[in-house]
C-alpha cells in the first residue's frame, strides 16, 4: 500500500505490473519563484534507505547553490520574475507583490517575455472577474482550517493589484519608456465604497453584549477588564484607527480642553521623485465622555499594537448575541457583516456629519487630507435623513386601505386628531341590509 512509503516515494505501475519506485524531491530553484521538483526512477530492488539518501542529497545540494554564487538565471518570463523580486526585495509590500508576481509567472511559464501580449493580459484580467479562483479558508469540525480555491470572482481592486505589479515589472526590467504591453490593458473599474457609518445607539448595544472580563489562562482566574472590549469603545469615542489607537500615550492626551493630538498615521509611502512633506497632526477637540474612557484606556495598558483579527471575533459573537435577543423581541436583526471600522470610525463621522452639517469640521474630526473622503461618511447621514423625510412622505400619499375602527385612537384616515374620535364623513346613500348594517359607499 502506498501508506507504507516514505515521503516523497510512490510505486511505479505499467500494465498491471509493479515495476519499481518515483522519488520526488521540491528545492528551491533559479528562475522558479515557487521552486521545482526534482524526481528519479528507482528500480523495484532499490531499498528506502536508498531512496531517502538521494533525497538527501537533492536537499544538500540546494542550500550549497544558495550558499554560493547563483549561476545564471536563463531565459523566459521566470528568469524575469525571479530578477525582478530581487530588484524589489526592500519595498514595504513585498510578500504580497511576490505573490502577485508568482501567479503571473504560474500563467506565462518559460514564455519569452517578449512574447507576452496585451490580449493575453486582458484576457487573463477577464478570467480572474468571472471565474477567479479565489482562495477561501474551509472550516471544518474537528479538522484544522485550510486554505482553498474556488471558482469565485475577484474584486477588481484585487485584479487591479495585479495588473499594476506586472506593470512595474516590465518598468523596472526595461525603463519607463520602454514598450509596456500592461499599460494597453485597462484597469478594471471599481465601485464606489460604501457608507456604512451607523450611530452611536447601535454601537453601544453592541458594547454592552461584550464581557468586562478578560478570559484566565490556563491555571489562572478570570480578571475584570477586557482589552478588546476597552479598544472598542476608545476608537467608538476618538475616531481613531487601530493603529493609531495603538500609538496613543497619555502625553498626547490634555484634560484640560479637552483635547488630544493623534500620533502621526504611516498611511501610503513618499515618492522618490515627487516628495510629499508629511504634515504633522494637528490638536482635535475631544468628547467629554471620551475621558473616563482613554483614562481606563492607559489603566489597563491597551495603547500597545494588538491583533485585529481578535477584537473583530469579541464583536461578532457580540452581534450574535444582541441578535438572538432582537429575535426573541421579533425586532430587526443587526447585519452580521459590519466591521469594526464600521462601527466605530465610519460611526463617528457619520454622526459628526448629522451633528455639524459641515463636511470641513468632519475633515478636521477625522484627519483627512481629501475632503473627498469625508463626504463618504457624509452619504450614511444624507441617505438616512432623505429616507426618513421619505418615510413622512408616505404616510401623505399612502393609498385608502381597509377601514379602521371609528374608535381607533391612532385612525387618521377621515382627518381626526391622533388620540380622538373620528367622525364619519357624509355618505352618499346607506345600505340598511340585514346582512350589512354598517356605513358603505354605494357602488
Amino acid at each position: 500500500m502506498a501508506s507504507d512509503l516514505p515521503a516523497g516515494v510512490t510505486r511505479v505501475v505499467r500494465s498491471g505490473r509493479w515495476i519499481g519506485y518515483r522519488v520526488f524531491q521540491w528545492v528551491p530553484w533559479p528562475g522558479y519563484p515557487k521552486g521545482r521538483v526534482r524526481s528519479k526512477r528507482f528500480p523495484k530492488t532499490a531499498t528506502f534507505t536508498e531512496l531517502q539518501y538521494w533525497q538527501e542529497e537533492r536537499r544538500v545540494e540546494a542550500r550549497r547553490r544558495q550558499a554560493e554564487t547563483r549561476p545564471p538565471t536563463g531565459e523566459g518570463f521566470l528568469a524575469d520574475a525571479d530578477r525582478y523580486l530581487e530588484t524589489v526585495a526592500a519595498m514595504p509590500q513585498f510578500s504580497q507583490r511576490r505573490r502577485h508576481i508568482q501567479l503571473w509567472a504560474e500563467l506565462f511559464g518559460d514564455r519569452q517575455r517578449a512574447s507576452v501580449t496585451s490580449a493575453d493580459i486582458r484576457a487573463q484580467r477577464d478570467r480572474w472577474l468571472t471565474v477567479g479562483p479565489r482562495r477561501v479558508l474551509e472550516k471544518r469540525n474537528g479538522n484544522p482550517a485550510r486554505w482553498i480555491e474556488q471558482a469565485v470572482p475577484l474584486s477588481p481592486q484585487e485584479v487591479n493589484l495585479r495588473l499594476r505589479a506586472l506593470e512595474n515589472l516590465w518598468t523596472v526590467l526595461d525603463g519607463p519608456s520602454a514598450d509596456n504591453p500592461v499599460r494597453d490593458v485597462p484597469e478594471c473599474d471599481t465601485p464606489p465604497p460604501r457608507p456604512r457609518g451607523q450611530s452611536f445607539a447601535l454601537a453601544r448595544e453592541i458594547l454592552s453584549y461584550m464581557p468586562d472580563i478578560t478570559r484566565p489562562t490556563k491555571g489562572g482566574s478570570p480578571e475584570r477588564g477586557s482589552l478588546s472590549r476597552i479598544r472598542f469603545e476608545a476608537m467608538l469615542v476618538t475616531g481613531l484607527p487601530p493603529k493609531q489607537l495603538a500609538a496613543l500615550q497619555p502625553e498626547h492626551i490634555d484634560p484640560h480642553v479637552p483635547a488630544f493630538t493623534p500620533p502621526p498615521r504611516r498611511k501610503g509611502r513618499t515618492s522618490r521623485r515627487r516628495p510629499r512633506p508629511r504634515k504633522a497632526p494637528k490638536p482635535r477637540p475631544l468628547m467629554a465622555c471620551a475621558l473616563p474612557v482613554l483614562e481606563r484606556f492607559f489603566a489597563l495598558g491597551a495603547n500597545r499594537p494588538f491583533s485585529r483579527q481578535s477584537l473583530n471575533r469579541s464583536v461578532r459573537r457580540a452581534i450574535a448575541a444582541a441578535n438572538q435577543v432582537r429575535t426573541k423581541r421579533r425586532l430587526p436583526l443587526i447585519d452580521p457583516t459590519l466591521r469594526v471600522y464600521d462601527l466605530t470610525r465610519h460611526t463617528f463621522g457619520t454622526e459628526a456629519y448629522r451633528a455639524y452639517r459641515d463636511l470641513k469640521v468632519v475633515q478636521e474630526l477625522m484627519g483627512h487630507s481629501d475632503i473627498k473622503l469625508t463626504e463618504m461618511y457624509a452619504k450614511a447621514a444624507v441617505q438616512e435623513h432623505v429616507l426618513a423625510a421619505v418615510g413622512e412622505l408616505d404616510k401623505v400619499a399612502r393609498p385608502a386601505g381597509p377601514r379602521r375602527s371609528l374608535r381607533d385612537p391612532v385612525s387618521t384616515r377621515w382627518g381626526g386628531k391622533v388620540g380622538g374620535k373620528v367622525s364619519p364623513p357624509s355618505r352618499p346613500a346607506r345600505d340598511r341590509s340585514r346582512r350589512n348594517r354598517g356605513w358603505r359607499n354605494v357602488q
